[in-house]
């Protein structure tokens, strides 16, 4: 468990040295909540500390923010993490090219797929064109009521519905730098970062970005998404891929998801004969949106 605090300073050193003290109590506040499908307030502020990365030390962007929420609420999350897991591996509602936050799934994982669909094609004399997907602040700009809504088309709904509307509202959190605490904020939109839930909620949210799809074949991990499409005639690959990045920005859009047109790549896969003979490269031939 991690050693930093949230804005309690309820350490997980202090929660496993009181551990058979609390225990009894903290199972009566978790079921309570899901009972009433309640989220404590308190438990929904997260203390955001920004960590420098590289470059210009004076602009935003060049600084990761790292979110910390309560060790309890992590605790509590987690249960209900495993629960949710649960019901979405017994329903198949994750789809299988989706490797991100999984169980048996890694980065790893991913990669094989695209190589080993990559290797079969060049194996018949195809080329591979392939796009990937760069999305701009894809888990902090997710919008909440899609959100829900997405989950009660999965079967979540009732009680346990109103717990996650109830989780994601009105949560808070302070900036610290030097000691120094900001002024406290609404969050209004993305899921919660530092938490057990958030990436899973993710999953949830994207899951249906490859049903927008008709021509190429995707593979996902979290945000990351790669588009390829494979045949004998790079224009014909060009124009297929095209298509479907027309289709992916319209989900997007619907979505409130933004493609990051500067940092979204492609590339062409084959064999070094049939790349040498190409008579045509495929573009990316695409409209900026704004959402």
């Amino acid at each position: 468990m991690p050693k930093s605090t949230g804005l309690d300073t309820i350490s997980t050193k202090l929660i496993k040295q009181a551990g058979d003290t609390i225990t009894e109590s903290l199972l009566e506040v978790f079921n309570l909540s899901l009972r009433t499908g309640i989220f404590p307030d308190d438990w929904k502020f997260a203390k955001v500390t920004p960590i420098y990365k590289s470059e210009n030390k004076t602009l935003c962007e060049n600084y990761r923010p790292i979110s910390v929420i309560s060790n309890i609420a992590k605790i509590f999350e987690k249960l209900v993490c495993r629960q949710l897991n649960t019901f979405l591996d017994n329903n198949n509602i994750i789809v299988k090219n989706q490797s991100g936050f999984r169980r048996n799934h890694s980065t790893e994982t991913s990669l094989l797929q695209s190589t080993e669909m990559w290797l079969k094609s060049m194996d018949q004399g195809q080329i591979n064109g392939v796009i990937f997907l760069d999305l701009k602040k894809a888990f902090d700009t997710i919008d909440h009521q899609i959100l829900l809504s997405k989950l009660q088309a999965h079967g979540i709904r009732d009680h346990t519905l109103k717990w996650f509307q109830s989780y994601l509202d009105q949560r808070k959190q302070i900036c610290m730098l030097n000691n120094c605490k900001s002024d406290i904020e609404t969050i209004r939109c993305g899921v919660p970062q530092g938490s057990n839930l958030g990436p899973l909620l993710f999953l949830i949210y994207i899951n249906d970005l490859p049903n927008c799809l008709e021509t190429t074949h995707s593979n996902l991990f979290a945000d990351d998404t790669i588009l390829s499409r494979q045949g004998h005639l790079s224009i014909d690959i060009e124009y297929k891929l095209n298509k479907d990045l027309v289709n992916a920005q319209k989900w997007l859009s619907a979505n409130k998801l933004t493609l990051n047109n500067e940092k979204t790549k492609y590339m062409i896969i084959g064999s070094r004969q049939r790349l040498k003979n190409l008579d045509h490269v495929p573009k990316k031939q695409y409209k900026r949106t704004s959402n």
